[in-house]
């Protein structure tokens, strides 16, 4: 079971796709990015995905803060479209945390976490 913690513009609807593109194999839990960060650096969550209007600042700002910036990552952004291989890539790159701008949720999340799902099959692991 691949475990999700949510936050930021639209969590609600991150955690409806979340939950859609899983498969039955993730379990989402809204929360504030505080304690979205916290979750993953404690294990309780496996990964972090937040969303805002830059897909940066208020998306990933604690979680860079908490977990670091070689284990977060900015994949969609104002002014960028995302690129989907990217999303999968940063995953299998073992990110944990994950910023898109509240307008590519529909785009970006179902990869994303389908992405998940298949790391979690293949290695065993998160």
């Amino acid at each position: 079971m691949v475990k999700i913690a949510v936050t930021g513009i639209g969590k609600e609807r991150i955690a409806e796709l979340a939950l859609a593109s899983g498969g039955g194999e993730v379990q989402v839990e809204i929360k504030t990015d505080l304690e979205a960060a916290f979750a993953v650096k404690a294990k309780q969550a496996d990964y972090y995905i937040g969303a805002c209007q830059s897909g940066a600042g208020g998306a990933l700002g604690v979680a860079t803060a908490i977990l670091g910036s070689s284990d977060a990552v900015r994949l969609s952004g104002t002014g960028t479209l995302p690129d989907l291989e990217e999303v999968a890539q940063a995953v299998r790159e073992g990110r944990h945390a994950f910023g898109i701008m509240h307008s590519h949720i529909e785009s970006v999340v179902p990869v994303l976490v389908r992405e998940m799902v298949e790391k979690s099959k293949t290695s065993g692991q998160v």
